[in-house]
């Protein structure tokens, strides 16, 4: 069972209620289970508010794409006119062991994409980001 859905949305946080339409439109369509949908809707909104709050100045939308082939589901969203980040590498590890005071802001929902995505591919190419995410479901 092949199942895809995708959208293009303006850069913008108002836009975040559509991207997640999108996402709960697909998980109805692809039927997936509800341990499955979490890890997916965080890590849909995690790197779409990243691109915006990190982006701001980026002239183009941003699209995703969300597809269940079998077992696996895959995402690919893409900032348009974006600086080289790569959210692999660039992103910083939260000191997650540190107490809560000793913490600066930031790199956790990075951290817990990572943590639950399956796989995360990173690619820059002709100014535009895409961050390929990839979980197995049930």
């Amino acid at each position: 069972m092949t199942i895809e859905m995708a959208g293009n949305f303006t850069r913008e946080m108002k836009s975040l209620p559509h991207v997640l339409d999108l996402v709960e439109n697909f998980f109805a369509k692809a039927k997936l289970q509800k341990d499955d949908r979490y890890p997916i809707e965080l890590a849909v909104e995690e790197v779409f508010t990243n691109f915006v709050e990190h982006n701001s100045s980026g002239s183009d939308g941003i699209s995703i794409r969300i597809r269940r082939d079998g077992g696996l589901v895959s995402i690919v969203l893409t900032d348009y006119d974006a600086p080289l980040f790569d959210v692999t590498k660039d992103a910083p590890q939260p000191p997650i062991n540190a107490p809560l005071a000793d913490r600066e802001p930031g790199g956790l929902g990075l951290h817990l994409v990572r943590k639950m995505m399956d796989t995360i591919v990173y690619k820059h190419e002709n100014g535009a980001g895409t961050v390929l995410l990839s979980k197995s479901v049930g």
